[in-house]
Formats: C-alpha cells, sequence, structure tokens
C-alpha cells in the first residue's frame, strides 16, 4: 500500500483520484487522522462530465470512505 509506505498521514498534503473509477476505499484508511491533508479529490469524472455515463456503477463504499473522511475533518489539530 503506497500511502501508507509514505507515511501519508504525515507527509501529504493533497490526493487527487479524480476518474479513479475501480477503488473501494480500503487504500485511503493510512489518511486517518491526518493532521496535514488539505484536499482530497475522488471525483468519479472530469469537471464538465455527465457521472450517469459510468458503467458499470463504481465500488467506492460510502462505508469505508466517510469514517476515514470523518476523522480528518474532525482532527483538532486541522480546526485551529
Amino acid at each position: 500500500d503506497v500511502l501508507l509506505h509514505i507515511d501519508a498521514a504525515n507527509k501529504v498534503k493533497r490526493l487527487w483520484l479524480t476518474n479513479c473509477t475501480n477503488i473501494r476505499g480500503i487504500g485511503l484508511r493510512p489518511l486517518s487522522g491526518s493532521t496535514l491533508i488539505e484536499k482530497i479529490d475522488l471525483s468519479l469524472v472530469g469537471k464538465h462530465c455527465n457521472p450517469s455515463n459510468i458503467m458499470p456503477e463504481p465500488p467506492i463504499s460510502c462505508d469505508i470512505v466517510l469514517p476515514i473522511l470523518d476523522s480528518i475533518i474532525s482532527n483538532e489539530t486541522l480546526c485551529r
């Protein structure tokens, strides 16, 4: 896992995964609790593209991704 190997929670400020339609989200777990991340782009399509054209439906899981994002957003260090 690349994010784990590079200590992403403490080193990555921006992560763009635009158009990555074949991810579930489990690989984002190394970002949990990050105090450094400023931007994560999980857009399934590029700007001005219609997401209804994605076939088959992307496997990204809200049950996996939302707790990771919540751990970043609720981090008190970022709120200062």
